[in-house]
């Protein structure tokens, strides 16, 4: 008999959602499971701020999973599909494109490696409404930092060079995508 192969578009029901991990941990914390009940599904529902049908509906599929491949509960985080619950691979590199200047500074990394970064200037990356004293503390700040956590670009301080950081070739695919279609993009992109 043939085996059957899930769909390309259907998720991989073998792993738990965040929502449905998050919801599993508050129940078995709270007693949820415990003979009696030391909680109740109005309490859960409460605490974690989605309606107890939600809440019941990721009790079931949690435990479901789990019945299925006890090793889920064990999956590390970037594993975990995530329904909007939680935060994906996808969401932080959503995250780290949300804004213009980083988008600028991705895009110039990609176009040359290595970046030094006195070869871009602060008004590459301004609008004209910008304030590029506070831009400049910005990037040093907030942007430059942000992308060097993320591991898309190795940031020296130091020597003030910008390059590909390990984990460039993750967000590369939406930087080629994003620069080939620039004109089907909103404004603003990068």
């Amino acid at each position: 008999m043939a085996e059957k192969t899930p769909a390309v578009d259907e998720p991989d029901q073998s792993l738990l959602t965040t929502n449905e991990r998050e919801t599993l941990r508050l129940a078995l914390e709270r007693g949820y499971f415990a003979v009696p009940r030391e909680t109740t599904l109005v309490d859960l529902s409460n605490e974690l701020n989605r309606s107890d049908v939600q809440v019941s509906e990721e009790i079931r599929q949690g435990i479901a999973t789990v019945l299925q491949r006890p090793s889920a509960l064990e999956l590390p985080p970037e594993d975990i599909r995530t329904d909007g619950g939680g935060t994906s691979r996808l969401d932080r590199i959503f995250d780290v494109l949300k804004h213009p200047y980083r988008r600028r500074i991705l895009m110039l990394v990609s176009e040359h490696n290595p970046r030094d970064e006195d070869e871009f200037s602060v008004g590459e990356l301004a609008t004209e409404d910008d304030d590029l004293e506070l831009l400049t503390t910005e990037l040093y700040h907030v942007h430059l930092p942000k992308l060097a956590d993320a591991g898309y670009i190795e940031w020296d301080e130091d020597t003030h060079t910008i390059r590909r950081g390990p984990n460039f070739d993750e967000i590369a695919p939406l930087l080629r995508l994003m620069d080939d279609h620039q004109d089907e993009l909103p404004e603003g992109w990068p």
